[in-house]
């Protein structure tokens, strides 16, 4: 059967993993068409870039200055204009993210303004990173444990300690995790969202012969660790 294994010991966000799918081999195109398909004028780009001294392919999510913050509601209308797969999957995705941004400020799921992740580049991540996958056609996704980060970082409502709160909701009894390495935040809430709906088992990787291998890189490149999601492709008879 076809696997794929996510060495979530850097973390994971959105653009980490856009750029772990077009690695292992996955058409930026494929990520694109659902994306265009929205009509909000966004564009991917790659570059191939180093974190901690490997390369590491980095998608960068290009929108337009002006953006607009949404609800859920008018967040899963836009994707109405999407393949039956790919807009089930990126609805699934939001509705985790607005449950658990609901639990953290105390308000409900339609009242959540998506801050953080309402943005045309999380709705990009959202969208291309679920194509992405849907394009591979795994039998199983696997992921390692994952790494939060560290250390304090800037919200919409003013600072945040690390992890966010988002990210401990969205986690909460799905898997064992961990802190650090490094002393920025290393998983967000649009990454942890991602892989609660996507992965099918936490594991270390498990028996499987490879065939591609994705790395996707995070923004900043650390000294503390290989700032890079790694994505392996490939087939267990397991």
């Amino acid at each position: 059967m076809k696997v794929g294994w996510i060495d979530g010991t850097a973390g994971a966000s959105g653009d980490m993993l856009l750029g772990a799918l077009v690695g292992s081999g996955v058409p930026l195109a494929t990520l694109q068409a659902p994306i265009d398909a929205l009509d909000l004028g966004v564009e991917l780009r790659v570059e191939q870039v180093e974190r901690g001294g490997l390369g590491a392919t980095k998608v960068h999510v290009e929108v337009p200055s002006t953006t607009v913050m949404r609800h859920l509601p008018e967040i899963v209308a836009l994707f109405a204009a999407l393949p039956a797969p790919i807009a089930s999957g990126a609805t699934d995705v939001f509705e985790r993210l607005a449950v658990a941004e609901a639990a953290v400020h105390q308000t409900t799921v339609d009242d959540v303004h998506f801050h953080e992740v309402g943005a045309l580049d999380s709705i990009a991540d959202v969208v291309g990173a679920v194509a992405g996958f849907d394009h591979l056609k795994l039998d199983q996704l696997f992921c390692s444990t994952l790494s939060l980060g560290s250390g304090m970082t800037r919200g919409a409502h003013g600072p945040l300690p690390i992890p966010v709160p988002a990210v401990l909701q969205l986690l909460t009894g799905v898997t064992a995790v961990q802190s650090g390495p490094a002393p920025f935040e290393s998983t967000t809430p649009t990454g942890a969202a991602l892989l609660t709906a996507l992965v099918d088992e936490w594991t270390p990787m498990p028996h499987m012969t490879i065939n591609s291998i994705g790395m996707g890189a995070g923004s900043k490149d650390s000294d503390v660790i290989a700032n890079a999601l790694r994505l392996l492709v490939g087939t267990s008879d397991a």
